[in-house]
């Protein structure tokens, strides 16, 4: 039987592509944005910005449920690892029924699904980890339109070999970033042939680790199937938080043309480094962040994380509360 997408799903695809490839046109577009009066940028962050969250929140929940509180709680879309208490999808044996169920009840509740975790380790020391994770990729994009969302994202990776989300001193090597690109290239090009698009999340302590590694990277990779995970918090050191307001701007003029989706959670200095809360408990200038990001003027959804269920109301209040203060 032929596979159809309903046109809920099949929107962002038209929308981001129509983008793709426009990190440079789109600067002046910010810049004549940023002039306009503070209501026009308002109105542009409530039409343009759907609020969304990640799925394993309600992870615990049974399928039905789960959606059912995800609508009543305000949100329009989600990021999903399609894991519910009584529905899993399994990629390694895949049952498509399983994945029928769980991309229906969102469509009845009438949420998108903005994004596909596919989260892994591209550059990990350990070659099985990097097989599995290019394969899980590879499934994704051959299988999106039964998923019902041709956006999956990824970390840059990392070569420090106790945990995917810590530094190592090899990551700002050469090297590192070769390594990199080269997997992320074979991934857009995957993704290029079945329509998917692979989106990339930076952070400090992966490869790509700051603004100008992934405009770099993205000048070095020519494919509209290449796109950007826009948050904000992942960029700042300890020693960069007092130059926020000019790392913001200069994060939305190199990469404001790529973003594809974006992120809302916090940043706040740390003995390590940095902390990564929720949103509202750190320092992240969310209006100035919310402007350039609402600037953008085109459909960009903004899904909170780093969050537990108890903590949804607050994080959702107090993003929805700086919306009225950009």
């Amino acid at each position: 039987m032929k596979e159809t997408v309903p046109s809920h799903y099949r929107y962002p695809r038209r929308d981001w592509l129509k983008t793709a490839g426009l990190a440079l046109a789109s600067l002046p577009i910010i810049n004549r944005s940023l002039s306009a009066a503070d209501d026009d940028v308002k109105a542009m962050a409530k039409k343009n910005l759907p609020l969304g969250i990640m799925s394993n929140v309600y992870g615990s929940l049974p399928l039905q449920e789960a959606v059912k509180r995800i609508k009543a709680d305000g949100f329009a879309n989600v990021v999903t690892d399609y894991a519910f208490a009584d529905a899993r999808f399994d990629m390694s044996k895949p049952d498509w029924d399983v994945a029928k169920k769980i991309v229906a009840a969102f469509e009845k509740q009438e949420i998108q699904i903005a994004g596909v975790y596919g989260y892994y380790n591209i550059v990990s020391p350990n070659p099985a980890v990097r097989k599995q994770g290019e394969q899980r990729m590879e499934f994704f994009f051959a299988n999106w339109k039964r998923l019902g969302c041709p956006v999956i994202s990824t970390e840059t990776g990392t070569l420090n070999e106790q945990s995917e989300w810590l530094i190592s001193p090899k990551n700002s090597t050469e090297e590192a970033y070769i390594d990199c690109r080269r997997v992320l290239e074979r991934l857009a090009r995957a993704a290029e042939k079945t329509g998917a698009i692979l989106t990339i999340e930076p952070y400090w302590q992966n490869v790509i680790d700051s603004i100008e590694r992934a405009d770099q990277l993205f000048r070095d990779i020519d494919s509209p199937s290449l796109q950007l995970v826009m948050d904000p918090c992942n960029y700042f050191r300890k020693e960069d938080l007092p130059k926020m307001q000019t790392m913001l701007e200069e994060m939305f003029k190199r990469l404001g043309g790529r973003i594809a989706i974006s992120h809302a959670k916090d940043v706040k200095a740390s003995a390590a480094g940095t902390d990564l809360p929720a949103a509202g408990q750190g320092v992240l200038d969310y209006p100035l962040y919310l402007r350039l990001l609402a600037s953008l003027n085109r459909k960009t959804p903004l899904v909170i994380e780093h969050l537990e269920m108890d903590d949804i109301a607050r994080s959702r209040d107090f993003v929805l509360g700086q919306m009225g203060k950009i």
